[in-house]
């Protein structure tokens, strides 16, 4: 699935986060209740026909973000605008209407998100009914469509979950996803609990039904080379907070923020690449200013004493740090695209290497159409 630029529309985007925070009251009475500051003041813009990728180490606050964005969560602070309306606050009728059949959410792993005791025909006519869509025989018809257009029999409708493969079931998910007919789909870690094999083709999927139906994604991942390759612009997130922002192929190559040169060096030999010392920090008690300086390799006095702003680097590039672009790649390993991998700070090497995605039905499903 390699982004299309000509798809992107400019003409606004979808959804725009300003200053979201979503904290959690953890344990404890009264004040003396400590506060996780999971998600901490993020702006975002996703395009219309746009794929933002968002990254970051396990506990970051990515999954948050999403799950925020969709209202899944109430925000803690900040605002979200989708398709032009405020739906920080929305509830009830007025959040089905402005969020819920207009933003639909991919979960990681798709064994847990279907009921196991409903048909998958019973599954996917589910949001059509709590959304009042069509009569019985029409829902029908929709869900036939989708089923087809996900690459599944439509016999598949009289199945349960248990008698798909772990590919089929998330193609399941992606159908229901779009059957309510979204112009946002947030994938959380969509491919993360599939084989390597699989995975290339729910990552083709994606791109094709992108191209056919002018969809937004925000796809969340820890795979770099995954999001290197599907997404348009990538964002950075580490301790709840967004680090930098930048199209694709720059962050990879040109990293503003240490922490970004950190992720981006991982794929280079072992002799050029960035380890930050130290663990992370609990997010329950995040370090003063800059959340990265106590890992970071060029951090200063006035990293500790000033939190940075994300601001504008150069046109499409945001970045938060006092001193952007000063840790650099080695350029000639920066320029190799890597082979999807999962994140790692360590120097060991994987055991396999997970081949490049394949083209879609190049490897056969059984009951799937090729």
């Amino acid at each position: 699935m390699n982004p299309d630029r000509r798809t992107v529309s400019h003409d606004g985007p979808v959804l725009r986060a300003s200053g979201l925070a979503k904290h959690f009251r953890m344990g404890g009475l009264g004040r003396s209740r400590k506060v996780l500051k999971a998600v901490d003041g993020v702006s975002l813009e996703i395009g219309r026909g746009e794929t933002l990728g968002l990254v970051g180490e396990s506990g970051s606050g990515k999954t948050t973000v999403g799950r925020t964005l969709i209202r899944l969560y109430p925000p803690t602070a900040g605002t979200v605008e989708f398709e032009g309306r405020d739906i920080t606050r929305s509830s009830g009728a007025r959040l089905r209407q402005d969020v819920r059949r207009r933003m639909s959410m991919v979960f990681q792993n798709p064994s847990t998100s279907l009921n196991p005791y409903m048909r998958l025909g019973e599954a996917l006519t589910e949001p059509l009914v709590v959304h009042r869509i069509g009569d019985a025989a029409q829902r029908r018809s929709r869900v036939a469509e989708m089923l087809e257009l996900v690459g599944l029999d439509t016999s598949m409708a009289d199945r349960y979950p248990q008698e798909l493969s772990g590919g089929q079931r998330q193609r399941i998910g992606i159908a229901r996803a779009l059957i309510t007919d979204p112009s946002l789909i947030i994938a959380d870690e969509p491919t993360a609990s599939l084989d390597v094999s699989v995975q290339a083709q729910i990552v083709n999927l994606l791109g094709d039904l992108q191209k056919e139906l002018g969809l937004a994604y925000l796809f969340i991942t820890h795979d770099l080379a995954l999001v290197r390759q599907i997404s348009h612009r990538v964002a950075v997130m580490y301790l709840g907070r967004l680090m930098e922002t930048a199209p694709a192929d720059a962050l990879f190559t040109e990293p503003l923020h240490p922490y970004s040169a950190v992720l981006a060096s991982m794929h280079q030999d072992r002799e050029h690449r960035i380890v930050p010392r130290g663990e992370i920090p609990s997010p329950m008690s995040p370090p003063s200013g800059c959340v990265f300086r106590t890992r970071c390799p060029i951090a200063r006095e006035q990293c500790a004493e000033q939190v940075p702003q994300l601001r504008e680097a150069a046109p499409g590039r945001s970045v938060a740090c006092h001193f952007p672009g000063e840790l650099k790649l080695d350029t000639a390993a920066a320029s190799v695209r890597p082979e999807p991998a999962e994140l790692t700070f360590t120097d060991v090497p994987p055991t396999t290497a997970p081949p490049r995605p394949v083209p879609a039905g190049s490897v056969p499903h059984t009951g799937e159409k090729e």
